[in-house]
């Protein structure tokens, strides 16, 4: 079952890098909606915090520290080789099962894959397109990195692949397909300032350089195209459309700080200011298909980073405030957290229940007998739950939460499941 799960997840990767359109504009996400996501909150979140709400500012643990707050790296030490995470959006939609046929999507599709028939194939890809809905939404993200860090300092990397989608009018066969990927290399230095035996003051900062990549819009229409091997010139459909994929690379400068004020009896307050050099922009270059890269794989290298632009994505600095409560015991050890991300977007707003509400994360956990996690909380309005098992060296998280797509909270919420598998020592 898995061995069909990754075979999916790969075609469906395929699948959404095979855009067609060598318009540079629509490569823009100023100027296209489609696109808007990739403006969206880039850093990753863990199966751990999204379990909890993706809250955790003043209380990460393990390796969360590294990108919620680097001052949570102080007096740690961290060695994750390597982690992997997945996460697949519309799970109930995917997995229900059809009253009639008795078969669900997700049942189809790999039906499908595995049978090779095209008829077939359209047949699940139309099903599997109709339940796209309205606006921007995504499919699936895969996520693997490395984490390396002790006595408060930390490198890491961190790569995630994202399949977006944007619908126009009712979404279904209306829809469109994006692929992004994120490389983000980082280093990580937190410190503690003991102020009294009780009271201390963590301090941190993270950089480096993170990469952004991704591709045009690729509509349903010419999906169900590629699975019943039709093209308008008559020849592979597949092959011309990877041979004239628009892509966009680029990189950005990411520079984070972080404070941890830890108080008696586990309480903490934590403040972060994220992309604190957003003012700078995300450089982007433009290609119009891929076998420039394929006959040049590096020079991709010395294009991104050159310092010319064809467009620049500008992104702004964000402050997040989290309150937290810990209380350390190898039986039962609950924690709590109560995030406010984005407080200066809070404040410029209309501060009204409603924003207050779309800006608030607040989170739970309770680990028994050392090994067990039970996590819930609420995102944007939205319960989330989670749980893991930490059997020292191999961990295992797993969440299921709803998530915002809308411009407000209630206006497009969509259902996703995520695990994480972990080897390595994170304490």
């Amino acid at each position: 079952m898995m061995k069909k799960i990754f075979v999916l997840l790969f075609t469906l990767l395929i699948l959404a890098s095979s855009a067609f359109s060598t318009i540079i504009e629509d490569l823009t996400p100023a100027s296209d909606n489609g696109l808007s996501a990739l403006l969206v909150d880039s850093y990753p979140h863990s199966a751990r915090s999204l379990g909890m709400g993706s809250a955790g500012i003043a209380v990460g643990g393990r390796s969360d520290s590294f990108y919620m707050n680097p001052a949570l790296l102080a007096r740690r030490t961290l060695i994750s080789l390597p982690y992997a995470q997945v996460t697949l959006y519309h799970p109930y939609e995917l997995f229900q099962k059809d009253s009639e046929t008795g078969s669900s999507i997700i049942d189809d599709l790999l039906d499908a894959i595995e049978s090779g028939n095209q008829d077939s194939m359209v047949n699940a890809g139309t099903n599997f397109l109709s339940m796209l809905k309205s606006g921007r939404g995504k499919i699936a993200e895969v996520e693997a990195g490395i984490t390396l860090g002790g006595g408060g300092f930390a490198i890491g990397m961190h790569v995630k692949d994202t399949i977006h989608t944007f619908g126009e009018g009712v979404g279904g066969l209306d829809s469109y397909l994006y692929d992004e990927l994120n490389v983000n290399i980082l280093a990580a230095l937190g410190l503690r300032f003991d102020i009294t035996p009780s009271i201390s003051l963590d301090v941190g900062l993270s950089g480096g350089v993170s990469v952004l990549g991704y591709t045009g819009l690729i509509g349903a229409e010419r999906i169900l195209d590629m699975l019943s091997g039709t093209s308008e010139s008559g020849g592979d459909p597949m092959g011309e459309i990877l041979n004239s994929i628009p892509l966009a690379f680029g990189y950005y400068i990411p520079l984070n700080a972080g404070v941890n004020l830890n108080l008696p009896l586990g309480f903490s307050v934590g403040v972060v200011g994220r992309n604190l050099l957003g003012g700078l922009g995300i450089k982007m270059q433009t290609y119009e298909g891929i076998n420039s890269l394929m006959d040049d794989p590096m020079g991709i290298v010395s294009d991104v980073f050159s310092d010319s632009a064809d467009f620049t994505i500008k992104t702004d600095p964000r402050m997040d405030l989290g309150l937290g409560w810990k209380w350390e015991n190898g039986w039962f050890a609950p924690t709590v957290a109560f995030d406010m991300v984005d407080v200066i977007g809070f404040f410029s707003d209309d501060m009204s229940l409603r924003s207050f509400v779309d800006h608030m994360r607040v989170g739970a956990e309770v680990r028994l007998l050392s090994f067990l996690d039970v996590r819930g909380g609420i995102n944007q309005g939205y319960w989330t739950v989670g749980a893991g098992i930490d059997l020292w060296a191999i961990k295992i998280d797993a969440a299921y939460y709803w998530q915002e797509f809308g411009d407000t909270a209630g206006d497009y919420p969509l259902d996703a499941f995520t695990i994480r598998f972990n080897i390595g020592f994170d304490r």
